[in-house]
């Protein structure tokens, strides 16, 4: 159960900020994809892992809690939650409303080397896709929208942004197989830095909009019929 956490706690977490730091291990490996939904997740085995006692561990998990990251099953244990399609549906409507807001904040305000930054994460993405390394080209895509939003300097929209994250990271795994079958002839990326460059808010919360609801589409029809997903969207590139 606790392979992703080790890959990623080789060193036991500082004795400074033990509750945060555990918190934004977990909340990282939660928005990454790491576990699945209705994985089971033991404080004691997280705790041992990133070499703490369970005390910050229970805060953090309190925290994630709070966040609706995971689901309290007990005071030893958490559940990463099932997501149905109308909660998915009403999460790809909030993203939509905040990250194209925060898209259209970027335009307004990006500097060059900001969007050359940008460049450099969608290129390395679609690198990753093309070697088929699909898990590792979703985080980047992941990192795409983090940076755009942090760009957009709206801290309260980053907190919301990053809560509905939380909340999706664990389907990124399905994604893996449920991909987009209908793409555009150009990624959606294209259009947001395009609006970045020009300082278009209009343009640029487009792309953010357009690449929200393609990926979406397929994770809906997965959430609808997770017997009937998926051979179709095995074809996509």
């Amino acid at each position: 159960m606790m392979s992703a956490l080790q890959k990623q706690s080789d060193e036991p977490l500082a004795r400074e900020s033990l509750s945060n730091q555990a918190y934004f291990r977990l909340r990282r490996d939660i928005m990454s994809g790491r576990f699945s939904p209705g994985e089971k997740l033991k404080l004691r085995d997280i705790a041992a892992e990133l070499g703490v006692s369970p005390t910050p561990v229970r805060e953090a998990l309190a925290r994630l809690v709070a966040d609706m990251a995971v689901a309290q099953l007990d005071h030893r244990s958490v559940r990463i939650p099932h997501i149905d399609p109308e909660r998915f549906s009403e999460i790809c409507v909030l993203r939509i409303d905040v990250e194209g807001r925060s898209a259209a904040r970027a335009a307004e305000i990006a500097t060059a080397d900001q969007v050359a930054e940008l460049e450099a994460i969608h290129d390395r993405m679609i690198a990753l896709k093309k070697a088929r390394d699909f898990k590792e080209s979703f985080a980047e895509n992941q990192r795409f929208h983090a940076a755009f939003c942090a760009i957009a300097d709206m801290p309260l929209h980053y907190r919301i942004a990053e809560t509905l994250w939380l909340q999706i990271g664990p389907l990124m795994n399905a994604l893996l197989v449920h991909r987009p079958t209908t793409l555009p002839r150009r990624h959606p990326h294209h259009t947001l830095l395009d609006g970045l460059r020009q300082k278009d808010p209009q343009l640029a919360r487009q792309g953010a909009e357009e690449d929200i609801r393609i990926n979406a589409e397929p994770m809906l029809a997965y959430l609808r019929n997770p017997e009937g997903a998926g051979p179709a969207a095995l074809s996509a590139g």
